[in-house]
């Protein structure tokens, strides 16, 4: 089986976390800086997950609004899903992640490191999540069949 690649989108950073190859465990991965071009970050990500691969599906976090309406940061994320699904040639799931940066930072209240540092934890944190709520969703459906 192939493993899964989850992301979460932000503008200056892109968290990314990955699945084992039998898409059971989750696990952080790595924090993409998104510098002066989104598909420069992109083909970076690609670069850097490759050698982990093969891949079968993305997972992009989509920053809906509590309303459950798109804002501007889902319609990057939406472009941003775009750009990789052109770059991997693979299928992307975007995957409602509401509130998953600040579960990610409960998650990390009282850690001793500096703010930018748990900047960068947070987002592989909030990547993991997205990751791991899709694949509980997943299985559920399954055991409801």
């Amino acid at each position: 089986m192939a493993r899964i690649l989850g992301f979460d989108y932000g503008r200056a950073r892109i968290g990314v976390a990955m699945t084992d190859a039998s898409q059971i465990i989750v696990s952080p991965a790595f924090v993409m800086p998104v510098e002066k071009k989104l598909v420069e970050a992109v083909k970076k990500i690609k670069a850097k997950t490759d050698p982990q691969g093969p891949y079968e599906l993305l997972v992009v976090g989509l920053p809906l609004l509590l309303n459950g309406k798109e804002g501007d940061m889902a319609i990057e994320a939406r472009k941003f899903a775009q750009l990789l699904e052109q770059e991997f040639q693979l299928p992307v799931v975007l995957w409602d992640e509401r509130l998953t940066s600040a579960q990610a930072e409960r998650l990390m209240k009282d850690d001793d490191r500096t703010r930018k540092q748990r900047a960068q934890s947070i987002d592989t944190l909030a990547a993991t999540l997205i990751l791991q709520n899709y694949l509980d969703a997943k299985f559920i459906r399954k055991q409801q069949i």
